[in-house]
């Protein structure tokens, strides 16, 4: 007999943890001794539990995996989709406790997947790659800035910073190459992204960090999952144009650069791209569409190959 899935909607704050299921609530601190009692709540409740929440800026990182280690399953949403379900259900007020409900509600609805656990080290590299697309907005931030200085002694110390954060991602750089040639899973990973002659180091390494699903997807869910799924827009006799959003916009990012390089370099997604455009597809659809198909070039080639008898 299946046993009972009981779903418990985590709120997760800085400062606490709103903790709701059934008819229960809870605040605990989100500290060592919080997570702790925590885990004796969730270990003494009858059923299979499952944890909702939504992420939080990493305020839930270290409590996700005390849960997980202690056999709790957990699945992190997407904040705008439980906001749409509760007004969906008629609630539009937002406190903590309710919102702590409403992800509860969200679970027995909605009953999402539960969320692989990830490994000490590619949270590492996750953080570092945020880490290093985050200085290089502020490089260009810097860098636009002192295009329009005239102050000599503002100018010298804006040279300065901007020196400083040019070393900073050389660094990060070479902590990332360190941390990825250091683990055999993601050696091996990098190796055959970068197997494909448009894809170097630099988008290798987002790809890992921000998309680490790529090769246990089908198609549509490695579209879907990068934001490179068209959506229809149709109502009655109306045929809209069919448009991307969503998904992981700094995958995104990464891809469109990899295509832009793969369209002038690499024979087939060329080809690709010059036949939609002949086709009369405007530059940016069809570009679009040729990062979709890199991108599926890009999850195939870390499927698990078959092994022949």
């Amino acid at each position: 007999m299946k046993q009972e899935i009981v779903y418990v909607g985590i709120d997760v704050a800085k400062a606490h943890l709103d903790v709701a299921w059934e008819k229960q609530f809870h605040r605990l601190p989100n500290d060592v001794a919080g997570t702790k009692q925590l885990l004796c709540l969730l270990k003494a409740i009858a059923g299979q539990v499952q944890v909702i929440w939504e992420a939080s800026g990493g305020y839930e990182r270290s409590v996700m995996q005390t849960l997980q280690r202690g056999g709790i399953k957990a699945s992190v949403v997407q904040a705008s989709r439980v906001r749409q379900f509760a007004r969906a259900i008629g609630i539009l007020a937002k406190t903590d406790c309710i919102d702590a409900a409403v992800l509860c509600a969200f679970g027995k609805a909605m009953q999402p997947q539960v969320t692989a656990p990830s490994n000490p080290q590619q949270e590492r590299l996750r953080e570092m790659e945020s880490h290093r697309r985050h200085l290089s907005r502020l490089l260009v931030a810097e860098q636009n800035r002192r295009a329009q200085l005239t102050d000599p002694t503002v100018l010298a110390l804006t040279e300065r910073l901007v020196g400083q954060i040019q070393k900073q991602i050389e660094r990060i750089d070479l902590l990332i190459k360190e941390l990825i040639e250091g683990s055999p899973g993601l050696s091996s990973k990098a190796q055959k992204l970068m197997a494909l002659t448009w894809v170097g180091p630099r988008t290798a390494a987002l790809l890992l960090a921000q998309m680490p699903e790529l090769g246990q997807l089908n198609r549509r869910e490695a579209a879907a999952l990068a934001g490179l799924a068209p959506f229809n827009r149709d109502s009655g006799k109306l045929r809209g144009r069919r448009t991307i959003f969503g998904g992981r916009r700094a995958v995104r990012t990464g891809l469109y650069m990899a295509a832009l390089v793969a369209t002038r370099h690499n024979p087939i997604l060329a080809a690709f791209y010059r036949r939609l455009r002949a086709a009369g597809k405007p530059p940016k659809l069809a570009l679009s569409a040729t990062m979709r198909k890199l991108l599926l070039a890009l999850n195939t080639s870390l499927k698990p190959q078959p092994i022949l008898a």
